[in-house]
């Protein structure tokens, strides 16, 4: 049997469901044939405004700060997938009271309800970030060097979880998600920036030498592997890294960015140093996932190759509006 026929007729809370992974994980949900409520601020807007119609979703514009007015919405909710954060280099670097509190606060209230309405599964949304910086590929064992205040209330958020788990016996999930890409994203990050600068022709600009390594995923893939790790028994209080185990350059991604738009000779790719929106103090300069673990227990590696996923990207930007 797929593993992912679990979710038929399943019950499932999720935080940040009109975000961009969270949109893409609750439209895949509901062609599932699960049934989702989605608990969200709308601040960063609606991507969820195709489904609205879809008789088994049911979304609610709150904040996960204000634990009264969320807690109707746990009840006989058997998953919950908790995704809602404050998310971008620069709201997280200006706004370190608000990462606090929708990330520490927010998680407690989320985390707390799910264990009080006895959820089968919490399902956390962490981040490379706990890893901070290392030349060799990132294990989910570690070693951890959070360098932002962002990375640091991500590891709180997992260690609430193995609490819950000790106390209440509450089985969780860690997923921690590498650079996902594809469509909805907001045009504040590095791929979807790119895109959007040199499609309308302008310079496009890469902070300090370019050399620095992301592992980008094609967001289907991080769905898919949310969904496997979520529904497996082999998911039980385990944390997962959410990658491909491929590193490419920002360099080479603004290579294929330019050459996928066609504007090669168009568009001038700039290095520009560092500043007071993305610090050197807090850069990663190396991030790679190691997914020996999923695809031991899952049997599954992520599908897109990053020129497919910028393809993909690009047809559906051309297309958007």
């Amino acid at each position: 049997m797929d593993i992912l026929n679990k979710y038929k007729n399943s019950k499932v809370l999720v935080t940040g469901g009109a975000g961009f992974i969270g949109s893409h994980l609750v439209e895949k949900l509901l062609s599932l044939g699960a049934h989702v409520s989605v608990i969200d601020t709308m601040l960063c807007g609606n991507k969820i405004e195709h489904l609205m119609d879809n008789k088994n979703l049911s979304v609610h514009r709150l904040d996960v700060t204000d634990r009264g007015s969320i807690e109707p919405f746990f009840k006989d909710r058997e998953i919950v997938f908790h995704l809602a954060a404050v998310v971008g280099v620069e709201e997280t670097q200006h706004e370190p009271l608000e990462v606090l509190n929708v990330e520490i606060i927010g998680t407690l209230n989320v985390i707390a309800l799910a264990a009080k309405n006895k959820a089968r599964r919490f399902v956390f949304a962490s981040s490379s970030e706990v890893y901070g910086d290392t030349v060799k590929p990132m294990v989910e064992t570690g070693p951890f060097n959070p360098k932002s205040t962002y990375a640091l209330t991500k590891m709180v958020g997992e260690h609430y979880c193995r609490a819950y788990y000790q106390k209440h016996s509450l089985e969780y999930t860690l997923l921690r998600y590498f650079n996902t890409y594809g469509p909805r994203q907001d045009d504040r990050f590095v791929i979807s920036r790119f895109m959007d600068r040199a499609s309308k022709g302008k310079e496009i600009f890469i902070y300090g030498d370019g050399n620095q390594t992301r592992d980008f995923t094609y967001v289907e893939d991080s769905v898919h592997m949310t969904l496997l790790t979520a529904a497996g028994d082999k998911g039980i209080n385990q944390a997962f890294n959410i990658g491909t185990g491929k590193a490419v350059s920002i360099n080479k991604l603004a290579e294929i960015i330019l050459k996928t738009l066609g504007v090669t000779d168009k568009v001038k790719a700039s290095h520009i140093d560092y500043d007071n929106i993305r610090s050197r103090e807090i850069e990663i300069f190396n991030r790679l996932a190691n997914i020996d673990k999923i695809v031991k227990l899952f049997q599954y590696r992520p599908e897109t190759a990053l020129e497919s996923g910028i393809k993909k990207y690009t047809e559906w930007y051309r297309n958007r509006k």
